[in-house]
């Protein structure tokens, strides 16, 4: 589906595109979904600055249709989200859509230059809502004709495509007809509807690495969460990197009991590369199950860890791992980023992994040692029977943690004497002791919330100013398990949920057959510390941060709040940094994109949306002497309750 404004056509491309006294200036492109191969989220490009930012005007918009509601399980399925962050390269613009369909279009008139689609079972229920982030390129070098520059896609139903750039045509030598099957040497596999890649992939040199999303309440042995890199030319597995050890690999001893019953671990967030090291970073998951251990004892790697692998032979070189015996389901989600520091009068390469806790973990990027003091604090002591939560976690001495890790009664939201009450009384009789709380059979006090923290949105990066920019979420869980009968325990063996069958519902709703021994109801089991509806906790419930890294100190921290009846909501969205000292940044619930100055913080501008906006904006200029293009793909989240749609709009200065 096609829509351009008729004025692009007609004439209004001639006052933007083509008679402003723009003097020639250097092509700047947006090749990766995170801007660049290290992530960072930023652009060198400064037309667009605080004082002209204002004037930005619409100069096409594209529809792709795939907006859609879904109730879950009651319809069987899920809504749309659209998080897809586009790529632009050689004036194309691609993107995904919440089927997984690649579409290509030109980036600097919107038309659309070819569509694919995988089709995916439509009717299918899957363990993540309908969700696809973007896609990755690769040039072969030496290759000429179809195919020489591809476009990889990796899919909900987990399939890994090869499309050639200029046609969008499945290319033929790679996999089988075009196609890599990523549940090939994957198991246990209890049905297709647990397994699946909801992130782009990420090429360095001529190996594609490839991570997964995966169902992580259901059962213990649920799927491994292996990273594997297949050859960008034919396909074929090169590598194989064990997230859960296997016996006699290092690692499988921090596994007490053995790994029979582990599972997930994966990557599901985009993984960064640094190209000229030749290395990915993987930031890895949980375990299963998210708030149960006491099958996993011990400390688990490596789930919840910054794993540094060999691009080309899938070898570990490093790895710190952030959580201990995960019971919080702070998986890594946001994807790393490569920094460079100045410490002591010289440069460091750096990368810097963000966590749901809040905290930033600041690493030496060839060896894995934390640039800033980590601490080992003792935390709170499991009380369910046949768990053992790990003594210690890491903390780090600097950055200080970007959002609190306690609720009190003097932290509560009081719109009114009756919401304060009813709040302060849901907190009596669970254990809160900070963050780290292990859930419990009485419910436990989960802050920052199993959300973020800070989640898949990620960060931007300005070198210039020195900062990391980070949007950041302060919602509290309540957490409780509960036991299942010992006749009810099982062996974890599969149990088809396709379609979501009402046997299915019945094995969700009970632990039945799962094999485990405590669950978390999916009902009550994690809720979100509300009354109402609204969060008990006092706002703002999302913030934006600016990080001095070199200093490790919070230079700002402002609310998410778009005007005065905004409370600052919580949100998922990456941010976009530019050169002329301006942030980027959306993902709430509202439909706004809002302007920030990277050096103070300060609010600058709104721009109303025809949807809330979840993926990354990004900004490119395609002929030397054509203006700066900010393209937003506002597109709605069902479980975030922004509004739906489908754009995928261009602004530009007129």
């Amino acid at each position: 589906m096609l829509l351009l404004r008729v004025g692009l056509v007609a004439g209004i491309a001639v006052g933007v595109l083509g008679v402003s006294p723009l003097r020639a200036r250097e092509v700047v492109d947006w090749p990766f979904t995170e801007g660049a191969p290290g992530g960072g989220r930023y652009s060198p490009l400064g037309d667009v600055t605080a004082a002209n930012v204002g004037a930005l005007r619409e100069v096409w918009s594209y529809r792709h249709g795939d907006a859609f509601e879904g109730r879950f399980p009651v319809e069987g399925q899920t809504g749309s989200a659209f998080e897809s962050t586009p790529i632009v390269r050689d004036g194309r613009l691609i993107f995904t859509t919440p089927r997984s369909r690649a579409v290509a279009l030109d980036a600097e008139t919107g038309r659309e230059l070819w569509a694919f689609d995988p089709a995916i079972d439509r009717e299918a229920a899957f363990a993540n809502m309908w969700i696809n982030r973007g896609v990755a390129a690769w040039r072969d070098a030496a290759a000429t004709g179809a195919c020489a520059e591809r476009v990889f896609l990796a899919t909900l139903d987990a399939r890994l495509f090869a499309l050639d750039v200029k046609t969008g045509a499945p290319c033929a030598g790679f996999g089988q007809g075009g196609a890599v099957n990523l549940l090939d040497g994957i198991a246990p596999v209890a049905d297709p509807w647990e397994y699946g890649v909801t992130s782009p992939p990420t090429v360095v040199g001529d190996v594609v690495v490839v991570g997964s999303s995966i169902a992580d309440l259901l059962r213990p042995n649920a799927p491994p969460g292996d990273v594997r890199g297949f050859d960008a030319r034919t396909g074929a597995l090169r590598w194989t990197f064990h997230t859960i050890p296997h016996e006699g690999e290092p690692g499988f001893e921090t596994w007490e009991k053995g790994t029979a019953l582990a599972g997930a671990a994966n990557v599901w967030s985009t993984i960064n590369a640094d190209l000229a090291r030749g290395l990915v970073f993987l930031p890895v998951s949980t375990a299963t199950d998210d708030h149960y251990g006491g099958d996993r004892p011990g400390a688990d790697l490596y789930s919840d860890s910054l794993v540094a692998l060999d691009a080309a032979t899938g070898t570990r070189r490093w790895h710190f791992q952030t959580v201990h015996h995960d019971l919080w389901d702070y998986d890594l989600a946001a994807p790393p980023v490569l920094v460079t520091l100045r410490r002591d009068g010289r440069e460091v390469d750096a990368v810097v992994q963000a966590t749901k806790a809040g905290l930033l973990f600041v690493l030496d990027r060839e060896t894995g040692a934390p640039l800033f003091p980590v601490e080992e604090r003792p935390v709170p002591a499991s009380d369910v029977p046949g768990e053992r939560a790990w003594p210690t976690q890491p903390f780090p001495v600097k950055p200080p943690p970007l959002t609190s890790h306690r609720i009190t009664d003097a932290d509560l939201h009081a719109p009114t004497p009756e919401f304060r009450a009813a709040c302060a009384k849901k907190l009596v009789g669970l254990r809160n002791e900070g963050i780290f709380t292990p859930p419990s059979e009485r419910g436990s006090v989960l802050h920052p919330f199993t959300g973020g923290g800070v989640n898949w949105s990620g960060v931007a990066w300005d070198p210039g100013r020195r900062l990391l920019v980070v949007p950041v979420n302060n919602l509290v869980h309540l957490v409780k398990v509960t036991k299942v009968s010992d006749e009810d325990v099982g062996t974890g063996e599969a149990q088809p949920l396709r379609g979501i069958t009402l046997r299915g519902l019945w094995w969700i709703l009970t632990g039945r057959g799962t094999g485990l021994r405590y669950q978390v109801h999916p009902w009550n089991g994690r809720t979100l510390f509300a009354h109402d509806g609204v969060p008990c906790n006092a706002p703002p419930w999302g913030r934006l941060v600016g990080v001095d890294l070199d200093r490790g100190e919070i230079s700002w921290s402002v609310s998410t709040s778009a005007g005065p009846a905004d409370p600052g909501l919580p949100g998922y969205g990456p941010p976009l940094a530019t050169a002329s000292g301006l942030v980027f940044h959306a993902g709430t619930s509202a439909p706004v994109l809002r302007v920030y100055d990277t050096a103070s913080g300060r609010l600058v501008t709104t721009l109303s949306l025809p949807a809330g906006l979840h993926a990354g904006p990004i900004t490119y200029r395609v002929r030397p002497d054509g203006p700066q293009l900010l393209v937003l793909a506002p597109g709605g989240h069902t479980d975030v309750g922004s509004p739906l749609g489908d754009h995928v709009t261009a602004y530009a200065l007129p």
